[in-house]
């Protein structure tokens, strides 16, 4: 009897030391997510899923995840905050070869480029008495959080004598030579455009449905150097609310049909701003593609922003119509101002702050942006 009990104990010690030796061998785990191109304040799921592809069973498996510091989970049991990141912990059983998914959803406060980090697998003996883990990296798991769309008509105020509506359809050059007919008014088209014949045979007011020429074309111009070294000083506030009002502008662009394109000296890791201008284009794939270098970029700049106009205006295209969105103006960038002017179409100006505003030609529609909430 002895012996037997001896040899139970001498069993069962066997099988624990293998339990904890192998209860992580053969365990796959991930994250998933099903678009990494997320929306800011705006909830998404993650799916974590757990894998035992083994015949051993597990009766203790816990997983520790780690989330950027600027993600929330909308349910935030077993969440708890480090400083640096967010770690959610979940405790679970797997039978031999099942897999196990969770989902949650989380929420991310910060546009930019965001990592999944590290996850911890920690198992043990059948016993409880040693533990043992696996970190399973995913530092190359990215999400990319867009910069949160305005409103233009609450977020522009005209300088100088310029009154009416304020749109992006008003900013572009429309070309007289094509004319797709006639259509309703609706109070933001100017006057001239108005069709006062047929107006007055249908007793409605009618204007003028442009359609633009392949040549015709629109480009966002995106500065972020505040001073005339690139390098110079930065605010983050003013360059995030820059990455917003351009990306309400592209995205007023794609709804107008006209071709358009992304100039910047923003500084990223991104196809778009490796390069000054990007390919002209529309249609959903082309904003999607400039709203994410709008994720991703940072916050330091390439160039200078008279050295950014000078390269816009080597290529004097009059048929194309320049927006500049840009943190504040220096006396520096004057001249570069009205040189682009001269062989633009059109140039309009979307500024943070007042400086030198009085100096730039009235040719220039320009608007101020408040700060303030």
């Amino acid at each position: 009897m002895i012996q037997l009990l001896i040899i139970l104990i001498i069993i069962g010690l066997l099988f624990n030391q293998y339990t904890k030796e192998y209860s992580l061998e053969k365990m796959d785990y991930r994250r998933e997510i099903r678009d990494s191109i997320l929306e800011i304040d705006e909830p998404f799921y993650i799916h974590s899923i757990v894998e035992n592809r083994k015949w051993l069973p597990l009766s203790f498996l816990q997983v520790k995840e780690k989330y950027p510091k600027h993600f929330d989970f909308v349910h935030k049991n077993n969440v708890q905050d480090i400083g640096l990141a967010k770690v959610h912990t979940m405790t679970l059983s797997l039978l031999p070869y099942q897999r196990i998914t969770r989902s949650y959803q989380l929420v991310a406060h910060k546009r930019g480029r965001h990592f999944l980090q590290e996850a911890i697998l920690i198992s043990g003996d059948f016993i409880g008495l040693q533990t043992v883990n696996r970190i399973f990296d995913q530092q190359s798991q990215e999400v990319v959080v867009l910069p949160k769309a305005v409103e233009l008509n609450q977020e522009l105020e005209p300088y100088g004598n310029y009154y009416g509506d304020i749109s992006v359809n008003r900013w572009i050059i429309e070309d007289p030579i094509i004319n797709r007919g006639l259509r309703e008014y609706t109070g933001n088209e100017p006057e001239k455009h108005i069709h006062w014949a047929s107006s007055l045979k249908t007793g409605e007011l009618l204007v003028k449905n442009f359609d633009y020429t392949t040549d015709h074309s629109a480009v966002l111009v995106l500065n972020t150097a505040m001073s005339k070294y690139s390098w110079g000083k930065k605010d983050p506030d003013k360059i995030e609310k820059c990455f917003s009002l351009s990306r309400s502008i592209l995205e007023d662009f794609e709804g107008t049909g006209i071709p358009y394109g992304l100039a910047s000296n923003v500084g990223t890791i991104h196809q778009y701003f490796g390069k000054t201008l990007t390919d002209i284009g529309y249609g959903p794939g082309h904003l999607r593609g400039l709203l994410e270098s709008l994720g991703r970029a940072e916050y330091y700049s390439r160039s200078s922003f008279g050295d950014l106009l000078r390269k816009l205006r080597e290529s004097q295209d009059q048929s194309r119509t320049y927006v500049l969105v840009t943190p504040g103006i220096i006396e520096e960038d004057l001249s570069g101002l009205e040189e682009l002017r001269k062989v633009a179409g059109k140039v309009v100006l979307i500024t943070l702050n007042e400086d030198h505003l009085s100096e730039i030609s009235t040719k220039i529609e320009t608007y101020r942006v408040s700060m303030e909430d």
